[in-house]
């Protein structure tokens, strides 16, 4: 009967590692009350209500709006200008009206307007006088040289365009790092509840042996100096099992970052059971497969290819004003009504106009300047959007080199935690027939209690890895 309440209490320290076992022990009942925390809520709490997310998202959804902004370059505007001259000798009154629609058709502008003039209009403003039902024109200016091959309307649309895409980028890039911080505060978290788990199996298991122990002192059986190491190891483990308990109260608060709960509000993981299984499937593949899908799928690549488009816009329109303005332009009006007779022949015929304006800045040094400054800007973006790559293959060679390395060290935890807990059977089995000490025991339950800690923190580590794996291949976990 002893040694099957013992068996069953060191069931206890091989819990996580054997779900079977787990549930053949004495707290399976209270485990079973407790919500099991799994990743994936973690993952779908960081997607869904991490603040720094949604900030970035409200910075994205800024970036959009610049976009609609620079859109509205393209509006079509109206004007209206009415005046009138009471006081005077003469008394014209005026009403003009216009519509100007700007195109990204070769910097092409299309006009119309009316206007109309009654009263009194002093002979050297003669060109102000319509007949009496006013004067319809339309026109259109198109730019010869300069804002022919882009200007900065199309240059802004083109502008605001790559950086909303780069914005959405960053958006990406954001979301992979907290999943990987999540998911690590998460492995942390749940391998500090399993480590808590077997230091209390450890204590349990101390406080049975204490009873058995303290009975065998009592017939004479054992020296008190038995009862007394026990005792001593019964501290001991309890120091431990406190100083566990600090560490996954730790855990649950650096989890509670990423874990939040409907409103946004951080949930802290203290009453969650830490569930049994938490090794992920093994990753598929090569490196070398992997670096191609991280160079062709990380975020931060994609918004440097981005920031790259704007900055050669941005070239291209310092190009533009380094470029002397020669524009030409045609207008046909047309006079309706009646007039003064004196006035009414040289306002009845439809006029065309057409003709050119030129410009040009003597020493170009302002648009100099402009261009040097943006290639210096194109250059420089260059150069970090290379080291980026470089970081990037860096990154998933690491990541691959710790992958490799943690499967190893789970195996080889797995094969050492299965040894001492044998070993630890066969020292109990030796001292309930009297052939071992307390001491010996003792020894043999931390070491195997050791041991289950550090498959913990192998599975622990095999998990973050794989997670880190996938994220920094641009894929979300």
């Amino acid at each position: 009967m002893r040694r099957s309440v013992a068996l069953m209490i060191i069931t206890l320290l091989c819990s996580m590692s054997n779900p079977r076992a787990r549930a053949e022990g004495p707290a399976s009942e209270a485990a079973r009350e407790r919500p099991s925390l799994e990743l994936e809520q973690v993952l779908h709490s960081v997607r869904a209500h991490h603040p720094l997310l949604l900030a970035e998202r409200a910075t994205l959804a800024r970036s959009r709006a610049e976009q609609l902004a620079a859109r509205g370059e393209f509006d079509p505007v109206l004007t209206a200008q009415a005046r009138a001259a009471p006081l005077g000798y003469y008394d014209p009154k005026r009403l003009d009206v216009a519509l100007e629609q700007p195109t990204p058709l070769l910097g092409l502008t299309v006009y119309g307007g009316y206007r109309i003039t009654k009263g009194k209009v002093a002979p050297y403003y003669g060109e102000q006088n319509t007949l009496d039902r006013g004067e319809l024109r339309g026109g259109v200016r198109l730019p010869l040289l300069q804002d022919l091959r882009t200007d900065a309307r199309r240059a802004g649309v083109r502008v605001s365009d790559a950086e909303a895409r780069a914005a959405e980028h960053v958006v990406d890039e954001l979301l992979l790092d907290l999943e990987r911080d999540g998911a690590g505060a998460y492995f942390a978290w749940a391998a500090a509840g399993q480590r808590m788990r077997v230091l209390e199996g450890l204590v349990e298991l101390a406080r049975f042996r204490d009873e058995q122990i303290r009975t065998k002192v009592t017939l004479g059986a054992l020296p008190r100096i038995e009862q007394l190491d026990n005792q001593r190891s019964l501290l001991e483990r309890e120091r431990q099992m406190v100083a566990a308990r600090r560490s996954f109260e730790k855990a649950c608060f650096d989890l509670s970052l990423y874990l939040r709960d409907e409103q946004g509000r951080p949930r802290v993981a203290l009453g969650s059971e830490v569930p049994a299984e938490q090794l992920r499937e093994p990753l598929g593949g090569t490196r070398e497969r992997a670096e191609r899908a991280a160079l062709a799928q990380r975020p931060e690549l994609k918004a440097y290819a981005r920031q790259l488009e704007a900055a050669q816009v941005e070239r291209e329109l310092a190009g533009n004003r380094a470029r002397p303005r020669l524009d030409a332009f045609a207008e046909v009006s047309r006079d309706f009504g009646e007039a003064d007779p004196a006035l009414e022949p040289s306002l009845r015929p439809t006029a065309l106009e057409l003709g050119a304006t030129f410009s040009l800045p003597l020493w170009l040094r302002k648009a100099r300047g402009k261009l040097r400054a943006a290639e210096a800007k194109l250059r420089a973006l260059e150069e970090k959007a290379r080291f980026a790559e470089d970081k990037v293959q860096a990154e998933v060679r690491d990541a691959w080199s710790q992958l490799d390395a943690a499967r190893e060290r789970a195996e080889l935890a797995r094969r050492t935690a299965e040894l001492a807990l044998e070993v630890a059977a066969g020292e109990r089995e030796r001292f309930e027939l009297g052939a071992a000490t307390v001491l010996f025991v003792n020894l043999r339950e931390q070491s195997a209690a050791d041991a289950q800690m550090a498959l913990f923190d192998a599975a622990a580590e095999l998990g973050f890895s794989t997670i880190r794996v996938l994220t920094v291949m641009g894929e979300s976990p």
